[in-house]
C-alpha cells in the first residue's frame, strides 16, 4: 500500500484519532517500512464498519477470534488511522452504478469469504455482514449475510475472484468478470465456480 525509500531506522507516529484503545496491538509509533497489524475487536451488532490508513480507504481481513484485522506497511512519515461506523439497519439504497454480490455463512466454522480483484485500480469493494436474528449473540450458529459491494474506480474490465472457505461447509472459488464503463457504472457477470478440496 506504502512505499519508501532507503532504510532507516526512524520511527513515526500514528494519529488513531481518540480510538487507540479499540485497537488492539497497537502503538504510538512504527518503523519504516515495519508490517503493522492491528486488531479491532469493539464490533457492535448491526454495525458497518469502515477503516481508513492515512487517508486510504483498506479492506481487512474478518477473524471470529481477532476480529477486524487491519495490515498496512509503515510509511516513512506519520500518518492517521481511522474507523467509520454506520448502523446498517438504516436503510442507505444503493446508487445504480454498483453492484453487489451476497453470499450465506453462520458463526462457529461458516464459509469466510476472501476478495481478489485482479486490478484493483479499476475497481474496489466494501465487505459487510448482517446477521438474521439481533439476539445472534445468545445463540450457536447464528446465520448471517455477507454482502460484498463493489464501486468503480476507472473505465475498464477486470476479473474478481471469491475465495470460499470453511472446515466444516462448501469450499470454492466463484469467478467474476467485471466491467466498469465510463460513469463509473459496475456490472459484474458470473463466469464460472470451481469447487475447492480441503
Amino acid at each position: 500500500m506504502f512505499g519508501f525509500s532507503g532504510c532507516s531506522g526512524a520511527k513515526y507516529k500514528v494519529d488513531y484519532n481518540g480510538g487507540k484503545s479499540s485497537f488492539e496491538n497497537a502503538k504510538d509509533s512504527y518503523k519504516a517500512g515495519e508490517k503493522v497489524t492491528l486488531y479491532y475487536r469493539f464490533i457492535a451488532t448491526d454495525t458497518d464498519y469502515f477503516f481508513y490508513v492515512d487517508g486510504e480507504r483498506i479492506n481487512p481481513d474478518y477473524k471470529e477470534s481477532k476480529g477486524y484485522i487491519i495490515t498496512f506497511t509503515m510509511p516513512a512519515h506519520d500518518i492517521s488511522v481511522r474507523v467509520e461506523m454506520r448502523n446498517s439497519m438504516l436503510y442507505v439504497p444503493e446508487t445504480d452504478k454498483t453492484a453487489s454480490l451476497t453470499f450465506d455463512s453462520f458463526d462457529g466454522g461458516g464459509p469466510s469469504y476472501k476478495v481478489v480483484i485482479d486490478d484493483p485500480s479499476i475497481v474496489t469493494y466494501d465487505q459487510t455482514k448482517h446477521y438474521h436474528n439481533e439476539n445472534h449473540d445468545e445463540m450457536a450458529g447464528s446465520g448471517y449475510t455477507v454482502k460484498i459491494e463493489f464501486f468503480g474506480l476507472k473505465e475498464g474490465k477486470t476479473t474478481v475472484k471469491i475465495e470460499c472457505r470453511s472446515p466444516i461447509a462448501d469450499n470454492f472459488d466463484a469467478i467474476y468478470d467485471v466491467e466498469v464503463d465510463g460513469d463509473l457504472s459496475v456490472k459484474i457477470t458470473e463466469r464460472e465456480t470451481v469447487e475447492i478440496t480441503p
